[in-house]
């Protein structure tokens, strides 16, 4: 017989020290998107992998396994310690008329975790996520009675991260279904948990920052070249609170009073306060000249420092989601959720003319089945949970041609590990995101994501992955 050699296990230090090397990854260029060129760049739903194929939905959505990173209030509903990552792999395409642009780019998702003893009530949770994005490099050639032909070039680059600590607590609700004969005397009872109830907050910190140029390039040589360089560090600091309900609906139990199939409705929301937003700005303007070897500055023209404090306006998450236990032990869920902000009330001042803030609103939906239950499945296609969703986003931003929409499809597939007794997962998604200003923009932007990630648990006592023996 040949032992298998046991699995190494990763030490807390190890695990903090990745996680603080991702918050770094999260600050580079991740994005190819024009429409980042404007406000805090292009934000992020903060959605794990898992949430990414029900439609990036977070108010109401709560899995046992995995970890909802959106909703401070979710993680109560884990049954033991959780980490989840992964990593993206993303192919944008930009078009504009005849023309047409494409890229591919990735990186890490987000580092989270979940603190949580099994069979407890409270989770501790800690974690970093992009919170922007921010990578461009869009030009466009007028002209004028002066300069003749000339070339603005917009580039930049970027991102701000998110670091965040939570906590969550659970309270449930209990109740004695009682069993009668056929004289309808009560022979025997079974306690059943009817209801459950989380709130969860946690401390956010958003840092991060964001370089941006404009540069002029006039194709008669007696002109100099102009470039302006912005380089902005962002600072943040405030609170998320969240709350999910979940209430049983029916309940059948076999002639052994065991329960053999259930149904559960959630109603979940997610409230991300407003919070003092702190940017400083540093700008520069310089002369160039083309010569042949290249472009060279000539002058620093003028430099000027600013600072801007943000009143971001409060965002609101409210959901529902229903899920479908049966005999055979398939798992059907399926749930809906929306989402405001009102960008609207925001200064202007730090955007550029032309560029205002606009009120944000947004919808997902989404559904998921497992076939049949660990015990029950024959195969992994059984095992696996497939998922599909769709989400919307308008606002945030009213550029010249109007207010940015985004609209995404998104399928994904999880998978438990044979390996492990504690339910770690594999998990999957692809993404096809649209992007445009409205009917009227010329610009439009498609985009194709992949994302690949795993689910582990527990942290303490045990071993992420299980090792076992084979004779």
């Amino acid at each position: 017989m040949t032992q298998i050699p046991p699995f190494r296990t990763l030490s807390l230090a190890t695990v903090l020290a990745l996680m603080f090397w991702n918050s770094g990854m999260a600050l580079g260029q991740s994005t190819y998107s024009p429409y980042s060129r404007f406000g805090l760049g292009k934000l992020q739903s903060g959605a794990s992998i898992a949430q990414m194929g029900m439609g990036q939905m977070g108010a109401a959505w709560t899995d046992r396994s995995h970890l909802n990173t959106m909703n401070p209030a979710a993680a109560a509903f884990l049954t033991r310690t959780t980490f989840s990552g992964g990593l993206e792999v993303r192919s944008e395409r930009i078009m504009e008329g005849d023309s047409t642009t494409q890229g591919e780019l990735g990186g890490l998702t987000q580092v989270a975790f979940a603190l949580k003893r099994a069979g407890g009530k409270t989770a501790f949770t800690f974690g970093v996520q992009p919170r922007s994005q921010a990578g461009y490099n869009v030009s466009q050639i007028l002209e004028n009675d002066v300069t003749d032909e000339y070339q603005i070039r917009y580039f930049g680059s970027g991102g701000l991260s998110e670091a965040y600590v939570g906590l969550a607590h659970r309270w449930e609700g209990q109740a004695w279904r009682k069993f009668k004969d056929s004289d309808g005397e009560v022979t025997d009872s079974v306690r059943i948990i009817t209801s459950g109830t989380a709130l969860g907050g946690r401390f956010e910190q958003v840092f991060g920052g964001l370089t941006r140029s404009r540069t002029i390039d006039i194709a008669n040589p007696i002109f100099i070249d102009t470039r302006v360089q912005t380089d902005e560090i962002h600072r943040s600091a405030g609170f998320t609170v969240g709350l999910v309900r979940e209430q049983l609906l029916t309940a059948q139990f076999n002639k052994d009073r065991k329960l053999v199939s259930s149904s559960l409705l959630r109603i979940g929301a997610i409230a991300q306060i407003g919070r003092n937003h702190n940017m400083n700005r540093a700008t520069r303007w310089a002369s160039w000249q083309a010569l042949s070897t290249g472009p060279i500055e000539v002058d620093s023209v003028h430099a000027t420092e600013e600072t801007f404090t943000l009143n971001l306006p409060m965002e609101l998450s409210l959901g529902a989601d229903w899920e479908l236990n049966s005999k055979s032990g398939a798992r059907l869920r399926a749930g809906i959720e929306w989402r405001q902000a009102r960008w609207s009330k925001v200064s202007n001042a730090s955007l550029d003319p032309g560029v205002s803030w606009q009120d944000d609103a947004g919808f997902s939906a989404g559904a998921s089945f497992t076939p049949r239950s660990m015990d029950d499945a024959r195969s992994g296609w059984e095992r696996m949970t497939y998922s599909a969703g769709y989400c919307q986003q308008s606002g945030y931003l009213l550029i010249n041609q109007g207010a940015i929409q985004t609209q995404a499809w998104s399928l994904g597939w999880s998978l438990p590990m044979l390996g492990s007794r504690s339910g770690s997962s594999i998990n999957a998604a692809i993404s096809w995101n649209n992007t445009t200003a409205g009917d009227s923009s010329p610009l439009i932007e498609k985009g194709v994501s992949a994302l690949f990630g795993f689910t582990l648990h527990p942290f303490f006592k045990n071993q992420w992955l299980v090792p076992r023996r084979y004779d």
